[in-house]
């Protein structure tokens, strides 16, 4: 389904439509009464941004409403600072929404600035908007002075107002007019990933509201089971009443918990006691683990069932859902009983991620800073940059973040489905000394974090050993440890180390296979890697930076 489909656009920028462009202000046009305040506060609202009025900052700068402004120091004076204001705001680092003044669109300089940026214009009919002005307080808008006045300046600035920005009706209420601009920015061509004959399409813009769209066009006939995380139980939302007439079964264990053979014994006989057959789906809707667990059930269960993943943390949504492999944990080492499974679809809602509490965010992008290290130098420099926007829940650069990196792992698992050609291995960069720390500091330390020093390491290691840049790996694992939470986990004692790292399942023969990288975007595999070299590495990381904490 194109979410795209709620918004009527009879002109559209091309700004507007470049995927480039995540950091890129919102702006809002349009005519007095259009609703640009009102719509402009809910939609910052929901994407997680500044909020800015161009007339309430410019009457806050002056000390004096825009009507007084008007009044004392006259239109050409106000329309200089308004083209000041725009100025500064274009070029602000923190991307924001912004609702602009009427006549924004008088100056062909502002008119540059709003193209290059996301720009709608909210269209609404001259009688709808003098009915809106009249109604409140028409007085204080200095230029609304009679209805047919008002019509003829609105007649005079619609072509400009189409110029700049992508044109969106205003009759809705605000809400819908929000959530229709919410949609067009955030939705993105599904991504398909072909393999062994069998497509999974990935949709990075599954939001709630396509749910049954995308249930109905999908299931046909066929019977659903949903598995969920077991929070789900507690508090339900408006997926599972989209599968009420499903039988629903809940995680009994939280995180890497859920990944056992126990488990799986469960559900696999939850599933055989509904009577599923092979043309039915189950769909798993929660994080890395219970995705994991789901996917290998669906596998197992009559040579395989139909299979759907709606992940609910940035972790499942960028690698465990991605990719077609499922496990279970065994004896304390992870993923030692699995198989590969490419689900029918893979269902992704960036607003259920930008709700996750912060450690969990920080931990799923550390998935994101690996794939950027291995294949996308231009996202690596998007995550560096813009950390501290993200972090504080900007959804727009989040929902980015989380379609490229689903979009490269999907690429490169196409080429090597079940890790036979050696394609695949690359992305295990940070994951050799990662899962060491993961199962040494289990349950405490969860996987995102984990893999963050086991990243670092790789940084370091790269540094020490294949003419990694050092500025690049400092900048790296500066960013390591801040989606670590400040400080790494503590690291195994070397025995351990040792004795885990020759648990990794990429060994081969005995050796020990290790990613390292010789600049972003250029990862190699080395084949046979001493793990004494990486043990030193990381004794070499964390000898030198703030110590560790649990």
């Amino acid at each position: 389904m194109k979410e795209r489909r709620l918004i009527s656009l009879s002109s559209l920028s091309s700004q507007a439509n470049n995927r480039a462009y995540p950091e890129k202000n919102i702006f809002l046009t349009g005519f007095m009464g259009s609703g640009k305040t009102t719509v402009g506060r809910l939609l910052a609202k929901a994407l997680g941004r500044p909020f800015v009025d161009m007339d309430e900052e410019l009457a806050a700068l002056h000390n004096k409403s825009v009507r007084e402004i008007f009044a004392e120091a006259g239109e050409a004076f106000f329309r200089q600072a308004e083209s000041g204001l725009l100025a500064t705001l274009d070029d602000q680092d923190q991307p924001k929404v912004i609702a602009t003044g009427g006549g924004i669109v008088l100056s062909p300089a502002n008119c540059q600035i709003l193209k290059g940026a996301l720009t709608f214009f909210l269209d609404l009919p001259a009688e709808a908007a003098w009915e809106r002005i009249s109604a409140n307080a028409g007085l204080s808008r200095p230029l609304a002075t009679d209805p047919a006045s008002f019509r003829n300046l609105m007649a005079s600035r619609l072509d400009l107002y189409r110029r700049c920005g992508a044109i969106i009706p205003a009759l809705p209420a605000p809400a819908e007019v929000a959530r229709n601009i919410l949609d067009f920015v955030l939705w993105q061509e599904p991504i398909v990933l072909k393999a062994e004959g069998r497509s999974c399409v990935i949709r990075s813009y599954a939001p709630a509201s396509s749910i049954p769209s995308l249930r109905d066009g999908l299931l046909g006939r066929a019977r659903a089971m949903v598995l969920l995380d077991h929070h789900f139980r507690d508090d339900p939302d408006s997926f599972l009443e989209q599968f009420r007439d499903s039988p629903v079964a809940f995680a009994s264990e939280r995180g890497e918990a859920a990944k056992s053979l126990d488990e799986a014994s469960r559900l696999l006989l939850l599933m055989a006691g509904e009577r599923l057959d092979r043309s039915d789906f189950l769909v798993v809707r929660g994080g890395g683990s219970l995705t994991d667990l789901g996917a290998l059930c669906a596998g197992l269960y009559r040579r395989g069932l139909n299979l759907v993943l709606a992940p609910t943390t940035v972790l499942a949504a960028v690698d465990a859902a991605i990719g077609g492999k499922a496990a279970v944990n065994l004896a304390g080492a992870k993923n030692q009983a699995g198989l590969f499974y490419l689900p029918r679809e893979v269902w992704i809602d960036p607003l259920v991620l930008r709700s996750l509490p912060g450690h969990l965010l920080r931990e799923g992008l550390v998935e994101a800073l690996k794939t950027a290290l291995l294949f996308d130098p231009a996202l690596l420099d998007l995550i560096s940059r813009q950390l501290d926007n993200i972090l504080a829940g900007d959804l727009l650069l989040l929902a980015q973040i989380v379609h490229d990196s689903a979009r490269h792992k999907a690429a490169l698992v196409a080429k090597d489905l079940r890790e036979e050609k050696g394609i695949r291995d690359v992305l295990n960069l940070g994951h050799t000394y990662g899962h060491a720390v993961e199962s040494h500091n289990a349950p405490r330390v969860g996987h995102g974090r984990a893999v963050a020093l086991g990243l670092a390491v790789a940084l370091a290691y790269s540094q020490a050993r294949h003419g990694l840049d050092g500025s690049v790996a400092r900048a790296g694992v500066a960013v390591c440890r801040r989606l670590a939470g400040g400080a790494f986990p503590p690291a195994p004692p070397p025995g351990e180390a040792r004795r885990l790292l020759g648990f990794d399942k990429k060994t081969r023969a005995g050796r020990l296979r290790f990613v390292a990288l010789r600049a972003p975007g250029q990862p190699f595999l080395e084949r046979e890697a001493d793990p004494e070299d990486i043990l030193a590495a990381a004794e070499t990381l964390l000898s030198g930076q703030p110590g560790a904490a649990g």
